[in-house]
């Protein structure tokens, strides 16, 4: 399958930190979010592309990344849009990774075994055990079938999943109704799955006090990350 990191945004909370590139390129220790995260996803993908928009030009001339898509007038879409430009770009299996956030690489471990044990029939997405309504979060039945997204109360969306190539086109087409929304209603209206994952096994950036955080996690000798 293909790697798709979604890197479009502005990131407007992370205040003068992403004045000139958006967070994927922010760096930790002398390395960039997107670089870390290529490696995470290097051992379970044929290659990576990542969906740029925010100072696009700025991250292309400093960094050169790896098969870039950039999103024209990205600031009148959320990244539904830039994850149907990047299906419309890839006929394959999906590994998607929101630009902000890390796992640990245990968890995309677990991640594509179980999509293997599924033989691509569903989609994958990763989910926080222990309902929240403070984030957006997946709610799912007795069946182990996605049912819900969105600003409810359920299991926080840990940032990352699965698209089958086997639910391109129906996700396409409910990805192009909904360019002004996130990506992850996706996930209801097609046959998907929840992965559950520890809390401790996953940080998000999304503020400044989130950078040290961040460091403190990637520095914890109970994680495994690239």
């Amino acid at each position: 399958m293909r790697g798709v990191i979604l890197a479009a945004g502005e990131g407007k909370r992370m205040g003068h930190h992403t004045n000139d590139v958006p967070k994927a390129f922010l760096e930790f220790d002398g390395r960039t979010l997107y670089d870390r995260q290529r490696s995470l996803l290097d051992p379970h993908v044929d290659g990576t592309s990542i969906v740029l928009g925010y100072r696009h030009d700025t991250v292309l001339e400093r960094y050169d990344p790896d098969d870039p898509i950039v999103l024209k007038d990205w600031e009148r879409y959320e990244n539904a849009a830039s994850l149907l430009l990047a299906l419309r770009r890839i006929d394959d299996d999906v590994l998607v990774i929101n630009g902000d956030i890390l796992v640990d690489e245990r968890e995309l471990e677990r991640l594509a075994e179980q999509f293997d044990a599924l033989r691509g029939r569903l989609n994958l997405v990763g989910c926080i055990p222990g309902l929240q309504h403070e984030a957006t979060a997946i709610r799912w039945d007795e069946s182990g079938r996605v049912t819900a997204y969105g600003l409810i109360e359920g299991h926080q969306h840990a940032g990352f999943g699965i698209v089958s190539r086997e639910h391109r086109s129906a996700a396409m087409d409910i990805l192009r109704d909904r360019l002004g929304e996130w990506y992850p209603y996706v996930y209801p209206q097609t046959p998907t799955q929840p992965l559950l994952i520890p809390d401790t096994r996953h940080v998000e950036v999304n503020r400044p006090a989130d950078l040290e955080r961040a460091r403190a996690w990637l520095a914890s000798e109970r994680i495994q990350c690239a």
